[in-house]
């Protein structure tokens, strides 16, 4: 069963949360990992995914221009109805608290309900790190830009790549259950 984790990284943010979604999925029995940037994907070979989880960084709320590009080439997809039925989640980093981290996952699943995929929210137990860090549309991080360019890339928190961990382990479950 394959599933794609493709993400739409700028500076390095939003790749960095995509590899723990993708480590979370490969923590899934009979699930076949593909992680890519979204410049590096045929959207063609996505028709053979079972699941797919795509993230960006966030652009006043919105995805950044990648992502937007990447969407703008899957009307072909669309139009023969090749996602219909595929399990669909999403991430999102924005670099301050009121950056639209939410906002950027509800933009990212609105062309999944288009294609009539699933899409899996991102719950799990109500404890503190995710009471702080978590959110229902999909894996979030906020991520402050560097200070120069000569900074190490920040990253995000333990808490942040551990929920994006458990949101990818999840995406891949419930395609198991779907398509396995």
């Amino acid at each position: 069963m394959k599933v794609y984790v493709l993400h739409a990284s700028m500076y390095g943010h939003t790749e960095v949360l995509g590899s723990a979604i993708s480590d979370g999925a490969k923590q899934v029995s009979g699930a076949d990992v593909i992680y890519k940037s979204v410049n590096e994907v045929d959207p063609e070979e996505l028709k053979e995914a079972a699941a797919i989880i795509w993230g960006s960084g966030g652009t006043f709320g919105e995805p950044n221009e990648k992502m937007s590009a990447f969407f703008s080439k899957l009307g072909g997809i669309w139009y023969t109805g090749a996602f219909q039925g595929k399990v669909g989640g999403v991430f999102a980093t924005t670099t301050t608290q009121h950056g639209g981290v939410e906002n950027v996952c509800r933009a990212l699943q609105t062309p999944m309900f288009h294609h009539g995929m699933i899409v899996v929210s991102n719950t799990g137990p109500n404890d503190a790190d995710r009471a702080q860090y978590g959110c229902p549309y999909g894996a979030v991080a906020v991520i402050p830009v560097e200070q120069s360019k000569d900074a190490p890339l920040n990253k995000p928190t333990d808490a942040e790549m551990e929920i994006a961990r458990n949101y990818g382990k999840l995406v891949a479950e419930a395609a198991m259950k779907l398509h396995g």
